[in-house]
C-alpha cells in the first residue's frame, strides 16, 4: 500500500485517541512520501500515552502542514520523495507496525548508501518545523536541581568543572536539612504552578516521602523500576533464546521486541492517570543504554527524556551509588539493588551526568531565564547559574541552600 491510499478504516487497531487524530488528518497523511510517514505514524500510534507537551505539538504540526500551500508542501516533502525506495518496502504494514519498517528502513538506506540524504532531508524538515511552531515561553522560570554524591563520605575529585565557567561555584555551604530544602523547594513551585507533569523528582535510589504525586510532582526512581528492569532483561533473553533456535537473531529483531514491550510485561500497573509516566518508564528501560543495570544512567537518562518530551517546569534528578562493574553476563542477571556499590564511580558518573543535564536544560524554551543548581549532596560544594549571577567565579562565604535559591530568583 502506498500513502495515498490510506483510508479511515486502514487506522481501526489505533488507540481511540491516536484513530480519531490520524482519521482527522488523512488528507495530510496520504500527501507525505512513504519515507517520512511511518515515522510520523510511529508518533500517532502512540499518542495516547504521551505526555501533554508531546500531544500538542504533534497536532500543532499537523495544523501546520494543512495550512500549507500544495506547491510549498511539495517542496518540503521533496528531499523524501526523492530517495528510492524498492517496490516491496511498501508490503510491510506500515500503518500497524511503524517502528518495525522504520528498523527496516533505516537498515535499508545503510544498504543503498542513502542515509546522509535522508538525515540531511530530517534535519532540514525538524528545523522548518521549530522556525513555524515557535514555541510559548514557559509559565516560570525553569528551575533544574541536581545533586550528586549521595552517600559518598569525601573525596579528591574537582566537581562540578565544565558547569564552573557559568555561574558561581560556593565552597562553604552549610549542608544540614539541605535535601529538605530542596524538595520542599520543588514541592513550592509545583503548587504555585499546578501543571501535570511540570515537576520531576528523578532518584536513582530511594526516594525521599517528602516529595511526589501527593505535591503534585512526577515521580520516578531506579529504586521502584529495578525489578522491572530485570524482567525487561530476562525476556529479552527468553526471546533471543527462543528464537535463535529457528533463525539468526539480528539486533533489529531484539529491537523490535523491546520497543512492543508494554507496562504490563514489566510489572508496572498502568493506572489510568498515569499511564503516559508508565510508558515513559518503559522507554527508558527499552531505549536507553545501560539504564536497566546503573542507576546513574537511569537517572541521566531519564532526565534527559523527560527535558526532552515533557518540557517540565521543575526538575529534581538525585544520583545515588550505583553497583560495581562486572563481566556483562552477570550485570544482566544480577539484582543491581543487591549488589556492592561504587561510590568513587558513581560520583564520577553524576559529576558528568550534571554537566549532561544543564546542557539538555539549555535545548528548551525559555533557556535564557532558566536556573540550574547542582550540589554535592551533604557537604559544602554548590554551583548555581541563574541570569544575573557572575559566571567563573567563587564564593568562600558560608551560606545555606536556601539562601542560594533566593539570590538565584
Amino acid at each position: 500500500m502506498q500513502p495515498q491510499e490510506l483510508r479511515a478504516e486502514n487506522f481501526a487497531h489505533y488507540p481511540p485517541q491516536a484513530r480519531a487524530l490520524a482519521v482527522a488528518n488523512i488528507s495530510v497523511l496520504q500527501r507525505i512520501p512513504l519515507a517520512l510517514l511511518p515515522v510520523m505514524l510511529h508518533e500517532v500510534i502512540n499518542y495516547d500515552w504521551r505526555f501533554p507537551m508531546e500531544q500538542q505539538l504533534l497536532v500543532r504540526q499537523f495544523q501546520y502542514l494543512k495550512t500549507l500551500q500544495p506547491a510549498y508542501f511539495a517542496t518540503l516533502m521533496a528531499p523524501f520523495a526523492a530517495i528510492r525506495l524498492p517496490k516491496n518496502i511498501g508490503h510491510i504494514d506500515w500503518v500497524n507496525q511503524p517502528q518495525h519498517f522504520t528498523e527496516q528502513l533505516s537498515a535499508l538506506l545503510w544498504s543503498m548508501q542513502e542515509m546522509d540524504d535522508y538525515r540531511t532531508a530530517a534535519l532540514r524538515y525538524q528545523e522548518q518545523l521549530q522556525q513555524a511552531l515557535i514555541e510559548k515561553p514557559p509559565a516560570m522560570p525553569r528551575f533544574t536541581i541536581v545533586t550528586v554524591g549521595h552517600d559518598v563520605p569525601q573525596t579528591n575529585l574537582p566537581l562540578f568543572r565544565p558547569l564552573r565557567p557559568h555561574g558561581v561555584l560556593f565552597t562553604a555551604v552549610q549542608s544540614d536539612n539541605g535535601l529538605e530544602t530542596l524538595l520542599e523547594f520543588v514541592n513550592d513551585r509545583a503548587q504555585k504552578h499546578p501543571e501535570k507533569y511540570a515537576h520531576w523528582y528523578i532518584d536513582g535510589g530511594k526516594p525521599a516521602p517528602a516529595c511526589g504525586p501527593q505535591q503534585g510532582v512526577t515521580l520516578t526512581s531506579y529504586y521502584k523500576l529495578a525489578p522491572a528492569a530485570l524482567k525487561e532483561l530476562n525476556l529479552t533473553q527468553r526471546f533471543v533464546e527462543r528464537t535463535s533456535k529457528t533463525n539468526a537473531v539480528g539486533p533489529e529483531a531484539v529491537q523490535s521486541f523491546m520497543a512492543a514491550l508494554s507496562p504490563a510485561d514489566l510489572g508496572l500497573h498502568e493506572g489510568l492517570d498515569n499511564v503516559s509516566l508508565r510508558y515513559f518508564e518503559v522507554d527508558v528501560l527499552t531505549k536507553g543504554a545501560g539504564t536497566q543495570v546503573f542507576s546513574t544512567t537511569f537517572v541521566q537518562w531519564a532526565a534527559r527524556e523527560a527535558m526532552r518530551r515533557s518540557q517540565p517546569l521543575t526538575m529534581l534528578a538525585r544520583f545515588a551509588p550505583r553497583q560495581r562493574m562486572a563481566p556483562m553476563n552477570e550485570l544482566l542477571k544480577r539484582n543491581p539493588l543487591t549488589q556492592e556499590t561504587d561510590t568513587e564511580g558513581s560520583l564520577v558518573d553524576s559529576d558528568m551526568g550534571a554537566y549532561y543535564t544543564w546542557i539538555n536544560q539549555k535545548r528548551l524554551t525559555g533557556a535564557e531565564q532558566a536556573r540550574f543548581l547542582a550540589w554535592y549532596e551533604g557537604h559544602n560544594i554548590a554551583i548555581a547559574i541563574a541570569p544575573g549571577m557572575p559566571q567563573g567565579t567563587t564564593s568562600d562565604a558560608p551560606t545555606s541552600l536556601g539562601k542560594i535559591l533566593e539570590w538565584m530568583g
